[in-house]
């Protein structure tokens, strides 16, 4: 997942409004913070504004490309001792997102998988899997940070 910055050109236009950008780019432009992933602003700002302007922006040099997220360095920072409890926790909160945002009859080999798991680390190697299934999902799209903070909680 790709994250964006806004260039010194970028800031400059922010701030004095030199070369009147559509006001849709201005609004992306403004939403880019260098914390933000493409999926977010997505969410945010909708697939037709942020696809065409953030090639847009990327063209006239008003962003950057800061970097990408790689999902399993998210999960490598949570903790390693978790209590008893919480991995048939983390197990049933991703089944149950997946049985509920595509249906109990779609993503069978992935849920099977996540049943499977005997530990965390094992389930973790899991996550990136879960979190594309998610992006994948109309409903489930803008509800991902929300979703990732409860998974974490217990993952």
């Amino acid at each position: 997942m790709t994250v964006f910055s806004k260039t010194q050109k970028g800031i400059d236009e922010i701030e004095r409004r030199t070369l009147s950008l559509d006001p849709k780019l201005r609004r992306l432009l403004i939403m880019v913070d260098g914390k933000k992933e493409e999926d977010d602003l997505k969410n945010i700002l909708g697939n037709d504004v942020v696809g065409e302007g953030i090639q847009h922006l990327l063209m006239f040099n008003y962003i950057e490309v800061l970097g990408e997220i790689d999902p399993s360095a998210e999960v490598s920072q949570l903790p390693e001792k978790r209590p008893a409890d919480a991995l048939e926790k983390a197990k049933n909160y991703m089944v149950n997102t997946l049985s509920h945002f595509h249906g109990q009859y779609n993503k069978l080999d992935l849920m099977r998988a996540v049943k499977e798991c005997a530990n965390h680390q094992e389930l973790r190697g899991l996550y990136p899997d879960w979190l594309r299934c998610m992006s994948e999902a109309r409903l489930a799209v803008k509800r991902i940070p929300e979703l990732k903070k409860e998974l974490f909680n217990v993952l």
